[in-house]
């Protein structure tokens, strides 16, 4: 393409970009000098209605009030928020329709009507028409139907621009690249473009919106029609399941507004790191929507039914059998078979009972013990619950209460997303489901690969999936890593024995670093995160090791680097920070550094093969092993 056609190009977008800015202050005056009008037409009544002496004036005046209130330009005009960057997308047809013919489409965040009554940006959650940008490439044919009417045509241009703060940056045109490098524009190689590179330019390592990197797969479930039952999303890391789950609550509250209602909407995370993680991009895709952990949301839920506000503590030899699947059909029986008003005294009460017993101590050991405490706990009505026992109070609530005030005291859900749903035990799963209104609509995503919890038992959610059939469940399936370069999916498929994983589109570095022991391996470490950290102030690298231990081991080694995290603070600033395998589930880091992760400490376990693949799996731009003993089973 020529010097002259490369500028016009640009000149032609910036022209356009120009317009619709034009358009939007225009807009957004005309709609204040509207309010400005009605605001004083309304306060002039108001005065005269104030001043009138006689009655039948004065209801004459309240009359034209309150039909003058039916036309306030507020419960009409919407005021555009995305002024500093009004679209990312535009997309050319041309219908055979001749009334239609050749036509671009601006696609946005936000849509934006003119005050002259002109579509010029098409909010992304529109179907009918996003859908030429995010489906089709040029020059495919489409056959569909908008509003009603059959629609065919060609795919004349798909392009992508970056607007920052009203100002074009970058374009992406079919196969050519520009970008302002300067006061003048280049053109450059078009190269693969992640979300860590955002995050880079963005010095901020949240999740990010994407809007503008949907891949069809994605835009399919985001935009499904499919309103109840539950959607169940599967997928290996990277590969999309949580921005998915988010942006398709997005487009349910723009496509249904009455229905999925902010305050009637749910998002359960896996940890508060995890939750933390997406509360920023949630609030731009769902307002006001709350984002929390399954414990948060289920206290909040209990207090809700009882009144009783309830500080749980954390320890608990019975977590793994409180956990278990067989308490799900015996609180239904106990329900039946025994009345208890207070929940605090029912839960000890159901605890007592001889077939719980059974369940709870399979080989009898310290079954009196646990009976006498809960006999004493009866006796004084003790209100110490812990972790392990929420989901089972939760969830023998419900039982009681059925179709009756829990739905109401909880809001009736009209949607909940449930995340890293392998990690959730069966009593955890139906006290979200029960929480939902009678459409029962959920978004549940889940990896088995991915499950990291000893005490949750790997057929729970199997049995949860098999009884889903009876309210509908739509199942969907995310093949592709879009986070993690070649390599590192390579080595992460191999862990994991996932054949079927699509490995990741861009290339990436896989090192291993082999020290002779333990000190030579802690000087490796602070020498490579030093180097990671000077090459790329911006990039966020995170040192990943087994166990709590070595966490503040790793941490007092690296003290005095610049950009390192405060310890025990996993935050998303550019830097480095040392944290456990445990709390990296479901977020990503431009680097990661797995620090001697040996088969002493990951064992050939299932979850021990799970956690490391996770580990692995966090990487988007580069993995670094650091080891001095023998590698676990799957690196080597």
């Amino acid at each position: 393409m020529s010097e002259k056609s490369q500028i016009d190009i640009v000149r032609q977008e910036q022209e356009r970009l120009s317009g619709v800015l034009t358009s939007i202050e225009e807009t957004a005056r005309q709609n204040r000098t509207k309010i400005a009008h009605h605001d004083a037409y309304s306060a002039e009544l108001e005065k005269e209605r104030l001043e009138s002496v006689n009655w039948h004036e004065k209801n004459s005046l309240t009359e034209k009030l309150i039909e003058n209130d039916k036309f306030d330009p507020r419960k009409y005009l919407s005021s555009f928020q995305m002024t500093d960057s009004p679209y990312f997308g535009i997309v050319g047809i041309n219908d055979t329709d001749k009334k239609i013919g050749s036509k671009e489409y601006l696609i946005g965040k936000q849509g934006f009507v003119s005050h002259d009554n002109r579509a010029l940006v098409v909010d992304w959650r529109k179907a009918p028409i996003s859908r030429f940008f995010y489906d089709f490439d040029p020059g495919d044919e489409y056959f569909e139907t908008i509003q009603g009417k059959e629609r065919e045509g060609v795919i004349t241009r798909r392009d992508t621009v970056e607007i920052v703060k009203r100002s074009l940056r970058r374009m992406e045109c079919g196969g050519d690249l520009y970008e302002l490098a300067g006061d003048s524009w280049v053109k450059n190689e078009k190269q693969y473009h992640t979300t860590t590179d955002t995050k880079v330019a963005n010095q901020d390592h949240r999740m990010v919106d994407i809007v503008s990197l949907i891949s069809p797969d994605q835009f399919h479930m985001i935009t499904s029609e499919a309103t109840d039952g539950c959607t169940l999303i599967t997928g290996g890391a990277g590969s999309g399941k949580t921005v998915v789950s988010l942006h398709r609550l997005s487009c349910l509250q723009f496509n249904d507004p009455d229905r999925f209602t902010p305050d009637r909407c749910l998002v359960l995370m896996f940890n508060k790191v995890l939750r933390n993680y997406v509360r920023q991009t949630s609030s731009d895709l769902l307002g006001s929507t709350r984002v929390d952990t399954f414990s948060a949301w289920t206290l909040s839920a209990i207090t809700a039914l009882t009144g009783k506000i309830i500080k749980p503590v954390v320890s608990d030899e019975l977590t793994a059998q409180k956990k278990s699947s067989q308490l799900s059909g015996l609180l239904v029986r106990y329900v039946t078979e025994v009345l208890e008003a207070d929940p605090l005294q029912d839960l000890w009460r159901f605890y007592g009972q001889p077939y719980v017993l059974d369940a709870l101590f399979s080989e009898g050991k310290n079954r009196e013990t646990f009976l006498t405490n809960l006999r004493r706990r009866y006796s004084t009505k003790n209100q110490t619950v812990s972790f392990a026992d929420l989901s089972v109070l939760l969830r023998l609530c419900q039982l009681r209460e059925k179709e009756g005030p829990i739905r109401e005291a909880l809001g009736w859900y009209a949607h909940i997303i449930v995340d890293e749903g392998q990690d959730l035990s069966l009593l955890e799963l139906e006290a979200i489901l029960a929480a939902t209104d009678n459409r029962n609509s959920i978004t549940l995503s889940a990896d088995s690969k991915q499950k990291i919890l000893s005490w949750v038992d790997a057929a729970d959610f199997d049995i949860f999936h098999k009884n889903l059939k009876e309210v509908g469940v739509s199942n969907e399936t995310l093949s592709v890593s879009y986070r993690c370069p070649k390599e590192i999916m390579a080595l992460a498929s191999r862990i994991s024995n996932r054949e079927s994983e699509q490995i990741g589109r861009h290339s990436g570095a896989l090192e291993y670093h082999k020290a002779a022991d333990e000190e030579s391996a802690l000087g490796l470490l602070r020498r490579l995160v030093e180097k990671l950290v000077d090459e790329d102030p911006n990039s966020l690298t995170a040192v990943i090791c087994k166990k709590k231990s070595d966490e503040k081991m790793l941490h007092k080694a690296l003290t005095g680097i610049k950009g390192l995290h405060q310890q025990g603070e996993l935050t998303f600033e550019p830097g480095a920070l040392v944290t456990i395998a445990h709390q990296v589930k479901g977020v990503e880091f431009a680097n990661v550094i797995l620090y001697d992760p040996n088969s002493k400490d990951f064992r050939k376990s299932a979850l021990d093969r799970n956690l490391l693949y996770v580990c692995v799996t966090r990487a988007c731009r580069r993995l670094d092993i650091v080891y001095w003993r023998e590698l676990a089973a799957g690196l080597a």
